[in-house]
This record gives C-alpha cells, structure tokens and sequence, in this order.
C-alpha cells in the first residue's frame, strides 16, 4: 500500500510540474553571455609571495619564553599599483616604460593595460597582451604583534630586507621590506564573469593561481563554458600575460604595497 501511494505521488508530482510548464515560452540564452571573454577592473591580480625559515619569533609561546616559527609563508597584495599608480623614476637614470621615456624625476600614471595585435594563429584573429606591472620589492607582514620578524635572522642571508618597519620589541619588527620574486609569483585573471569561463595554460605558461615563473610572456586560452543555443560557435580568446617590473624604494614599496594574513 505504501508503495502504491509512493508511485501516485510521484507520478502525482510529475503531472503538476509537467501542466505548471505547459505553455511557457523558453529563451535562448543572449549571446552577451555565452561570448562574454571579458577581463574586469585591473584584469589581473597579482600576489608575491615568500617563505621565511626560522625568521619569525613567537613572542608568547612555549609557556612565555618564546619559540621560533620554523616556516611562515607570507603573501603580498598589490591593489594601489592594480589600481594605478602615479610613478615617479627615481632610479637615477632615464627609463622606458611601454615605449615612452621617463627621465629622472619625472612622474607618469601606470597600470595595467590591455594591448591587441593581429595573430593569425589565435581564435578571432587577435592575441590580447596584458601588460602587467608589478614593483620590484613588497611589504610582508606577520599576523600580529605576538609574531614578529627578527633583523639579527637575517644576517646571515644573502638576500636581506631593504628596510623593517613598525619595531614592537628592540630588534622585533611587524613587517619587513623584500625584493620580488618574479620566478615564484601567483597571478590570476579577473573575469568579468568568473563561472561562464575556463582559463587554460598554453605553450608551457604556468597554471594561474598557483606560483610561477613570469619572467617572459605567458598565454592562456579562455573559453566561455556557457550554456548556449544549439549550433552556437564556442567563445575563445587568446590572452598573454607580460609583466613588467618597475624599481621602487623601500618607502613606496610600503606605500604601494600591503601583506596580507
């Protein structure tokens, strides 16, 4: 008995659901959905990263005497360069930014900015470049005032940070300046529709999101995934990634930059 009444409400359910749909009209999905290959704001996100060993002192652990933590990664956020910048050479020499001259001293806006150009190997005839800039060093930051960087850790290290900043205990600092690492870097495309698109490394580039190198251009097929009409084309576009390192001081590097917890 239970079973027959299981088999009626359900063929019950179907019967409904099948007379509630009766007369709609269904629209095709809009083209500006399923074509949509757009990046959004900045484009591409950039994050450094590094990894101390044994730099970082645990001010209340190992009950108040403190204790090193052995590995701390840490990451960087770069939002004010992502956003634009207005960057003043103060290398000491002229320099050439995107085919423009920048003499000493003297000031230009930069960003991130898309350039195309004709390939007649990339689907629609075109490659997207996506000049990406980057600053030459960051700030790292320890999660709060109870982990802190000790500058006599890093005396013996052939790379040391440029400067220390907000010092807590004597020789104890919140955060350090360090130099990029273009070779260890995790970027990420910003889609103008995250979920109706798939990014796929070509050509030996490194998968985005995760650290790799940038030191040369990288390129990546993005192809829209939307669901659309019947005999609809697929969307794809070819994009590449070059990046270019601007030097900065320590000063601005603490400006332009934020570490991230």
């Amino acid at each position: 008995m239970k079973i027959k009444n299981l088999i009626f409400t359900f063929v019950l359910g179907i019967t409904v659901l099948s007379g509630c749909q009766s007369g709609i009209v269904w629209d095709e999905v809009p083209e500006s959905v399923y074509s949509n290959l757009e990046l959004a704001g900045s484009m591409v996100r950039s994050r450094p990263r590094e990894l101390f060993v044994n730099k970082v002192w645990q001010v209340n652990h190992n009950d108040g005497k403190g204790q090193w933590l052995e590995n701390y990664l840490a990451r960087s956020v770069m939002d004010a360069i992502e956003n634009g910048i207005e960057y003043t050479n103060n290398t000491g020499a002229s320099m050439t930014i995107l085919n423009k001259s920048l003499a000493v001293g003297e000031t230009m806006t930069v960003n991130n900015i898309k350039e195309i150009v004709d390939d007649s190997s990339a689907p629609e005839g075109k490659k997207h470049i996506i000049h990406v800039f980057l600053l030459d060093k960051v700030e790292y930051i320890t999660p709060n005032k109870g982990h802190l960087f000790v500058k006599t850790a890093f005396n013996t290290e052939n790379v040391k940070p440029s400067a220390y900043y907000e010092e807590v205990q004597e020789g104890m600092f919140r955060s350090v300046i360090m130099p990029v690492k273009i070779n260890e870097m995790v970027l990420e495309f910003i889609l103008d529709d995250q979920g109706a698109c798939r990014v796929d490394p070509v050509n030996g580039a490194p998968k985005l999101g995760t650290p790799g190198d940038f030191s040369q251009p990288c390129q990546y097929l993005v192809t829209n995934t939307a669901l659309r009409p019947d005999g609809a084309s697929e969307y794809k576009r070819l994009y590449e990634i070059q990046v270019h390192v601007l030097p900065v001081t320590s000063e601005e590097a603490y400006k332009w930059s934020s570490g991230s917890i």
